[in-house]
Parts: C-alpha cells; sequence; structure tokens
C-alpha cells in the first residue's frame, strides 16, 4: 500500500467515527501493517484526521472579529496541545480554541468565507463573521455533530449527528433564514451533495468499482469512470461536491479528480501532481497539499497554478466549503 491509500483509509476513518478514542483505537486495530506507508511522508495524516484522543473539544474562547473580514481558512499547527486557529483574508490569524480536536471533519468553513463551524460540546455552532447571528444547534443525545455538505452559494449546510461510522440524522439548516429541519433520507442513503437548485444528492447502498448510483432530485443518475476505479480493495469511495459539480477521485496509472454534472456527465478532469494530495474544490478549482519539511503548502490547481497559503508541516487545514462532502 502506498502512503496515498494509507491517508485516504485514515481519513476515512477520522470522518466517520464522532468519537475521537473510538477512531483512533479502530483505525489501530484495522491498519496495523499499514504504518510503514504512512510514515514516509505522515505531515499529510495531519490534513485529514485526529491524531489523538480527547472526549470533547475545549470552549471557544474568542469571538471572531466582525470586521467584514472573511475566512481564508482554518487550522491547528500541531498534531497535540495546539491552538485552533483562523486565518482571515486581510491576513490576521485570530486564535478561537486552546487544545481543541483536530479541524478537519469537525471545523468549517463556508464556501464564501463568512460562516464558521466549530463543535459546541456535542452540539454546533454556526458564527456569522460578518457581525449576524450566531445560529446554535443544541446537543443530542446519541451523537455529535459534523458538517456534511454545503451549498456552493453558502446559503445551507447539512449537518449529520453521527457516532461510530452511524448517522442517526442529518439537520439541514438554512443560514438566511435561521431555520432548521430534518431531511428524510431513506435508511442506508446518505447525503453526499446539494444541487445549484437546492436538491439532495444521496448516494444508496451498493459495492463501488467502476461505477456510481446517486439519487439526485430523487432520481438515480449512473456515474461511470473515465480512467480507472473509484474504490477497490485498496482505495476508498473519495466524492465531494460545489453545487452543480461533483468530484469523484479515480485511481488509475496517476490520481484523477473527474469532475461530473449532476445528469452523470463527465465535464473534465484534474490529475493529482505526484507528490501531492487531494484536498477539496474551489470555486475555480481544485486544492491540493504538498508537504514538506518545515512547511505544508496548499495549491489551486486545475486553472492556472495558485499559491492558497502555507502551513505548519503537522497543521490540519480546512479550508472554505471544506466538509465530508
Amino acid at each position: 500500500m502506498n502512503p496515498r491509500e494509507a491517508y485516504r483509509d485514515l481519513a476515512e476513518d477520522a470522518r466517520d467515527y464522532g468519537d475521537p478514542d473510538r477512531a483512533i483505537d479502530t483505525a489501530g486495530r484495522r491498519r496495523a501493517a499499514r504504518w510503514s506507508a504512512v510514515a514516509v511522508a505522515a505531515v499529510v495524516i495531519a490534513v485529514f484526521t485526529w491524531l489523538r484522543p480527547q472526549p470533547e473539544p475545549a470552549p471557544v474562547i474568542h469571538k471572531p472579529p466582525h470586521a467584514s473580514a472573511r475566512a481564508h481558512s482554518l487550522y491547528s499547527a500541531c498534531r497535540t496541545g495546539c491552538s485552533t486557529m483562523l486565518r482571515l483574508t486581510d491576513g490576521r490569524d485570530i486564535e478561537i480554541g486552546i487544545d481543541t480536536i483536530y479541524p478537519p471533519g469537525n471545523y468549517t468553513i463556508s464556501p464564501d468565507g463568512r460562516w464558521l463551524g466549530v463543535p459546541d460540546g456535542r452540539g454546533y455552532l454556526l458564527s456569522d463573521l460578518l457581525g449576524g447571528p450566531d445560529l446554535r444547534l443544541p446537543a443530542e443525545p446519541n451523537g455529535v455533530y459534523g458538517p456534511w455538505v454545503w451549498a456552493a452559494d453558502s446559503s445551507r449546510i447539512i449537518l449529520a449527528n453521527h457516532r461510530d461510522g452511524d448517522v442517526f440524522h442529518y439537520l439541514d439548516v438554512d443560514l438566511r433564514t435561521g431555520q432548521v429541519t430534518r431531511p428524510v433520507v431513506p435508511e442506508g442513503n446518505e447525503i453526499v451533495g446539494l444541487t445549484g437548485g437546492g436538491d439532495l444528492i444521496l448516494q444508496p447502498p451498493q459495492k463501488v468499482t467502476d461505477e456510481l448510483t446517486l439519487t439526485v432530485g430523487g432520481r438515480p443518475v449512473v456515474f461511470r469512470t473515465k480512467t480507472g476505479p473509484l474504490a477497490d480493495d485498496d482505495h476508498g469511495l473519495w466524492i465531494q461536491s460545489r453545487g452543480d459539480q461533483l468530484y469523484l477521485l479515480e485511481y488509475g496509472e496517476e490520481p484523477v479528480i473527474q469532475m461530473f454534472s449532476p445528469d452523470g456527465r463527465a465535464d473534465a478532469y484534474v490529475r493529482i501532481p505526484e507528490g501531492r494530495y487531494a484536498v477539496g474544490p474551489t470555486a475555480n478549482g481544485y486544492v491540493v497539499v504538498e508537504p514538506g519539511d518545515r512547511t505544508q503548502r496548499l495549491y489551486e490547481i486545475g486553472g492556472e497554478e495558485r499559491l492558497i497559503g502555507e502551513y505548519p508541516h503537522d497543521a490540519g487545514v480546512v479550508i472554505p466549503g471544506l466538509a465530508r462532502h
């Protein structure tokens, strides 16, 4: 197993388990033999996964400033004992939590950088960085809330109440009105996207290899690969969305992000350069991480390559719009 495959496997565990203790224990048992692959470039793990047990996040200690400053990114600089920092588009880094759980899979930023989502005990807090009212989702007895899907225009977010790989229910939060509803999702289906028109994109239970069937607005649509499988014995399914664009990672001779429209048509693709690893889509391209000895760099590719930012080499980084899907 190569490092990229090991990172993907670890990322799935980190996102699947609401209990960090359980996540680390399960990941350790399941993949003890794979750590040799991870060791050659372990820095990339920090982009995706919790690395130590911690039952609950520390409380947010600073209300982010309301100075018409949107979020650029969010990160925790090291694996243990570090603060969570919010980087604003004006260049400031603001400490928003001390010794928090790892940001990826738990914290989120809206695609437009206006909204910051953070764990709030076992509930969830969505803060308007531009000064509007915040929205607090109360804790529920079974699981914890995690960010699942953003609407591309930042008007809605889907949160999942989950634990130990099981999703108990979803919340559909309309940030324009503050209205919170529970979408009806068939048993075994997972919400993996929102179309530009606001329809849910669902993933029914299935064995995925060279094609994937999703339910888009209540209608089944088949997505077929172009360069390699979507999943096999060593690779998990990687599916992300941004409005009317779905992003599927294909595992061919070289990894490719294939972009699809909601009707199953393959629109374009982006090759992931050697030594870089997939992070998530933006409005104009796709972000990858390039690990280094002292720093890691995030780049937007897919058009003219652009440096997004530099972070400590162990940092767990969240970019705008990054959620489970």
